[in-house]
């Protein structure tokens, strides 16, 4: 019988990513992913990749590597639509879809001040969570 279900550091990762500690999650996704069934190692690296661009977009104002590694993320969840592990991709790639354009409408040369920070703030709010279904 294949275990389709996320072990308990994934757990641990999701609910990290979740609550918005984006770099704390990526690093326990890499970890998990070393010990992953190759039927979880992509969900799981692409989960990395979502929250290192999140991390990367609101602790250090990237927008172009953010863009980038949501889309990859995008396309490798892509083929596990609609949901692996008990976890709602469809709704996830919908939501980071969105948000990724929302990213890709900023203006590129704006990295600070107040309209930033401000832009910054709402965006992390509206950062699409992992949910079960």
């Amino acid at each position: 019988m294949k275990n389709d279900s996320p072990s308990a550091s994934i757990d641990d990762a999701i609910a990290a990513f979740n609550r918005g500690a984006y770099f704390e999650a990526a690093e326990m996704f890499e970890t998990a992913s070393h010990s992953a069934s190759d039927d979880l190692k992509g969900l799981i690296v692409a989960f990395n990749q979502i929250a290192a661009a999140f991390h990367l977009r609101f602790e250090r104002g990237g927008r172009q590597a953010s863009i980038n590694l949501m889309s990859q993320a995008m396309i490798a969840l892509d083929d596990m639509k609609p949901a692996r592990a008990g976890i709602d991709l469809d709704r996830l790639c919908t939501e980071l879809a969105a948000y990724t354009e929302e990213v890709r409408a900023t203006p590129r040369d704006e990295r600070d001040g107040l309209k930033h920070r401000a832009r910054i703030f709402l965006e992390r709010r509206r950062a699409p969570k992992i949910n079960r279904r």
